[in-house]
């Protein structure tokens, strides 16, 4: 792969009420990956309902207007509740949801933060399959089969490895785990690492395999899986779900770097 830039957003720190980081990646030809993450500029202040929309639009686009394109973020940006379906959950969430675990683009803690990011989205000159993607961390876990539930899981480095920072949480353990099989190294300053920092993380890797045509699990290829998974998810038989998933959704499917080198700007 040549030499490649991308970066990519953990958005869904706004159903948690936390700040999102905003993480910036690139590939040298060797295959090894400079990651930065930092707090992401504009997105660090929860609306209020008498704001006006303009101005918080407008923060939205000056803090994006500088950030290494593709960008990839980890909330819906197409969500359409059906007029009518045979399965229930498409009435709350997308295929791809259900499939791999993920939030409700509407009922969930994240849904109104994604009202408002897909309405900007609709305004502005960002092309969503273009120049913008969603990712999916929980997608990318369940692909590289990692087993459990990463979330507010927490890991640090010391004595040249990854160590979970309660060795009795298995969100902790699993951190460690991951870090370690994905080759994740940090510079100084990094050695700690959350759950929010995984998600921004894989948010910038995906968005840098679409930079760099590196392997994703896309279209019809990532269409099949997910039906494949919302039929054993709502045990249904093989063939009864036909799923569609958005053209702008990329999930990370395997590692296509040598290691990433994460440091904290």
């Amino acid at each position: 792969m040549p030499q490649v830039s991308a970066s990519g957003i953990n958005l869904s720190a706004f159903g948690a009420t936390r700040r999102p980081l905003l993480a910036l990646a690139r590939q040298s030809a060797d295959g090894v990956v400079e990651l930065t993450l930092r707090p992401a500029p504009g997105f660090d202040t929860r609306a209020r309902l008498g704001d006006s929309p303009q101005t918080l639009f407008a923060a939205w686009a000056q803090a994006l207007l500088d950030a290494p394109k593709p960008l990839a973020v980890d909330v819906a940006l197409a969500f359409e509740p059906p007029a009518e379906t045979g399965h229930l959950w498409r009435f709350t969430h997308r295929d791809a949801d259900f499939a791999f675990f993920g939030d409700a683009p509407l009922t969930d803690r994240v849904g109104e933060f994604g009202l408002r990011f897909r309405a900007w989205l609709a305004r502005s000159a960002w092309r969503p399959g273009v120049e913008i993607f969603e990712a999916s961390p929980r997608g990318t876990i369940e692909l590289m089969e990692f087993k459990g539930q990463y979330k507010d899981g927490s890991a640090h480095h010391g004595k040249g490895q990854w160590k979970p920072d309660d060795k009795t949480r298995r969100g902790d353990k699993l951190m460690a785990h991951m870090l370690t099989e994905l080759g994740v190294n940090p510079a100084p300053g990094a050695e700690r690492f959350s759950s929010d920092d995984f998600d921004a993380m894989i948010c910038a890797l995906t968005a840098l395999a679409v930079a760099g045509n590196a392997p994703l699990a896309r279209g019809r290829e990532l269409a099949a899986e997910v039906s494949a998974r919302c039929e054993r998810r709502a045990d249904l038989p093989a063939g009864s779900v036909h799923a569609t998933v958005p053209e702008s959704l990329a999930v990370l499917a395997r590692p296509f770097w040598e290691s990433v080198t994460v440091s904290r700007g």
